[in-house]
């Protein structure tokens, strides 16, 4: 299984810092600003692990993960924002969050819960 993730923030500047971080611990990634673009993004290629932002123009993040789940069920999404604590825990789950994490990250627990997430989708249980 290829390890590319999929990072979807509307700044700019968190995009290429993470992609550089996830680049070093070993991940492919591919990124965009925008949730309808990164819906066509997965229809075009093996994607198993997300890390979305909440607030963005346009389509937001809660939102996004709802539609990756409905089209792509085995895809695990992360949360990576800033207002992670305006949504409780529930509403998390219930979009379809495998988890989450508040900015500033730290790029460790990052490349760890990525780490994880393909492991537990090369060896399910």
């Amino acid at each position: 299984m290829e390890k590319t993730i999929l990072l979807v923030d509307d700044e700019p500047a968190i995009l290429s810092i993470l992609s550089r971080m996830l680049e070093r611990f070993g991940f492919d990634t591919l990124y965009t600003s925008d949730g309808s673009e990164a819906l066509q993004i997965m229809e075009r290629e093996e994607i198993h692990v997300v890390m979305v932002d909440l607030r963005m123009p346009g389509m937001d993040g809660v939102t996004l993960c709802r539609e990756l789940k409905t089209q792509h069920p085995a895809v695990c999404v992360f949360a990576l924002s800033a207002f992670v604590d305006a949504y409780t825990e529930a509403e998390l789950l219930e979009a379809g969050f495998a988890g989450w994490l508040g900015k500033p990250f730290d790029m460790n627990a990052i490349a760890a819960i990525c780490g994880r997430a393909f492991s537990m989708l090369e060896s399910p249980a």
